[in-house]
């Protein structure tokens, strides 16, 4: 018996393999998929299935092994949902406890005009370039103050919070060279400011750099960032190096004459002490990127009592 040509039985499966091609694809476009469909009795299918069974088939270890739950649940967007709703939620606390600091500083503002029978818009006290021809206001009544002259309550604020990161940081550093002094060399060093004076002059010199650098490079402290502080030139300016570093060869002046040059920023028209006059620096309110408002109640006072009404300019929300 001869084998076939093997061409001629290629020839035969191609043609044979077009018609069944064919047919089926006949077959299947003949078909209604909703009349097979409501043909089948699921629950006929699933009492014929034995689940147990089917259970007891399936490696659970096995299918998470092969599955990147990392890659899923990133895709399923948990990671940046909790992240913005903690970003969210740090914001408006922190940005509660700036408004209620505004507040008070409002009222000692307004306090300290009345004793000096001053009257003027409070709304528009800025400087020239950061300031407004009406006061700016929400539409549930919040007006906005950002880029405002910043009064003596969040400044002593932020000062505070300087005071407490700077000593908080030189504590730890200091320990910190105690600890290696005491490993690497068994001495331990101490801190004894009536025959060691040169720790005054260390703990100056670091404080002048915070200070420094960081209105340098920021415009404003740490201490500032947390309470919303940005320090500017009169005109709204940023305030530059040399600005920089005179106002904060200023502020020790200012402490030495009995605290008289800090406090003339509660008299002063645009709430600056004696190292912002001579600096011509200014501090003004900024929470960046958000504005400052105040609440309503505390808006519409302002408003009222800033000498002759003005039209307020609704602010899109």
């Amino acid at each position: 018996m001869t084998d076939p040509d093997p061409s001629r039985t290629a020839d035969l499966t191609g043609l044979f393999g077009r018609f069944s091609g064919a047919v089926t694809g006949r077959v299947v476009g003949a078909i209604d998929p909703d009349l097979v469909l409501d043909q089948v009795d699921v629950n006929a299918l699933l009492d014929r299935v034995d689940v147990d069974r089917l259970l007891d088939r399936v490696d659970i270890d096995r299918l998470l092994e092969r599955a990147d739950i990392d890659a899923l649940v990133r895709r399923s967007g948990v990671p940046d949902i909790v992240a913005e709703s903690t970003g969210r939620f740090a914001g408006t606390a922190l940005d509660t406890a700036r408004r209620q600091l505004v507040v008070v500083d409002v009222l000692v503002a307004r306090v300290i005009d009345s004793l000096l029978r001053r009257r003027r818009s409070a709304w528009g006290q800025s400087p020239s370039s950061l300031g407004a021809t009406a006061p700016v206001v929400s539409r549930d009544g919040r007006l906005d103050v950002t880029g405002r002259y910043a009064g003596p309550v969040t400044r002593l604020a932020a000062a505070a919070a300087d005071v407490w990161l700077l000593a908080t940081s030189g504590t730890l550093a200091l320990a910190g060279l105690d600890f290696l002094s005491r490993t690497l060399f068994d001495t331990a060093i101490t801190v004894d400011l009536s025959t060691q004076p040169w720790w005054l002059a260390l703990a100056a010199l670091g404080g002048f750099g915070y200070v420094f650098l960081s209105l340098e490079v920021a415009g404003r402290t740490p201490g500032m960032t947390l309470v919303g502080l940005r320090v500017v030139r009169r005109d709204g300016a940023p305030l530059g190096a040399w600005g920089s570093l005179v106002r904060t060869a200023m502020l020790p002046v200012s402490g030495a004459l009995l605290g008289l040059g800090y406090a003339l920023a509660l008299v002063h028209p645009d709430r600056r002490a004696l190292h912002d006059l001579v600096a011509g620096s200014a501090v003004v309110h900024d929470w960046t990127p958000r504005r400052v408002e105040l609440p309503p109640a505390v808006s519409a006072s302002i408003i009222e009592g800033s000498g002759p009404k003005s039209l307020a300019e609704p602010l899109p929300r």
